[in-house]
């Protein structure tokens, strides 16, 4: 199974953002912050290609 990789910085500042959602009361796995950013990236870039006339489709 893909194991993707993490830079530290990025994963201190995963940290750090489930860090800021606990202080507003708000329980945030640090994988649903990713999923978050995953579901709002992948759109996007997927129309980035298509206008570039790179079909992005699943497998």
């Amino acid at each position: 199974m893909y194991s993707p990789r993490i830079a530290p910085e990025q994963v201190r500042m995963l940290y750090l953002l489930k860090r800021a959602y606990a202080g507003m009361g708000v329980r945030k796995p640090m994988t649903r912050i990713v999923k978050e950013a995953l579901d709002e990236y992948l759109p996007k870039i997927s129309a980035e290609m298509q206008s570039m006339g790179n079909e992005v489709a699943p497998e």
